[in-house]
């Protein structure tokens, strides 16, 4: 079955997300990860198939992550969430190597 990794630090929006994607609990897995850190660990101890990520979290953000991806993880795809959609952050995204 596929698996989705949510990665956000607010635990209460990982909750809300994970509750409203449960309807298709047949199709995917959800698994979540409230930091960076713990979204690498859980991309190196089970299989991913995609990726959605906030970008902006303390200590590591979003970009990291995704820079993480592109060297490590390139062939799972992610979609990016954020509350602090910007020129800059767009600009930012589009100069990364693509994940997956």
């Amino acid at each position: 079955m596929n698996r989705v990794l949510l990665v956000d630090d607010e635990i209460s929006l990982l909750l809300s997300l994970k509750e409203g994607l449960s309807e298709f609990a047949d199709q995917f897995v959800i698994l979540t990860a409230n930091s960076v850190q713990e979204a690498l660990s859980i991309l190196e101890q089970e299989e991913v198939d995609l990726v959605v990520t906030d970008l902006h979290m303390p200590d590591l953000d979003g970009f990291a992550l995704l820079a993480e991806m592109s060297a490590n993880y390139p062939t799972i795809p992610a979609i990016v969430m954020t509350a602090h959609a910007n020129p800059e952050n767009e600009d930012k995204l589009r100069d990364m190597p693509d994940v997956g």
